[in-house]
């Protein structure tokens, strides 16, 4: 174990899961209208750990950290993508995508 002497300086990510009551959707449908789900308090998720709705701190917290992670996978995806499109088009000359020799 590391040893500390304080609170961690960085926010730690909490596992998310849809919330049971509301099925991830933030409302419930007694009968004919919809209500607001007061279990996740209208955010569809809950903590999967405990299973009950967080803060609307917490909240907020945990969205913004899941927003920038999935940001950051979505740009290296790009990425990957950008650097397998440009390869195919520069060897996609000629028959078969092999280059155009003028035969």
């Amino acid at each position: 174990m590391r040893k500390r002497s304080g609170p961690s300086l960085r926010k730690e990510k909490r596992p998310l899961k849809r919330c049971p009551e509301c099925n991830g959707r933030g409302v419930v449908k007694p009968m004919f209208y919809e209500l607001d789900c007061d279990h996740c308090h209208r955010s569809g998720l809950v903590d999967k750990e405990t299973g009950e709705g967080m803060p609307m701190d917490v909240l907020v917290q945990q969205l913004c950290l899941l927003l920038n992670e999935r940001e950051q996978e979505l740009a290296e995806l790009r990425a990957k993508l950008m650097n397998l499109t440009g390869r195919e088009k520069a060897n996609s000359r000629g028959a078969g995508g092999s280059h155009y020799r003028g035969d």
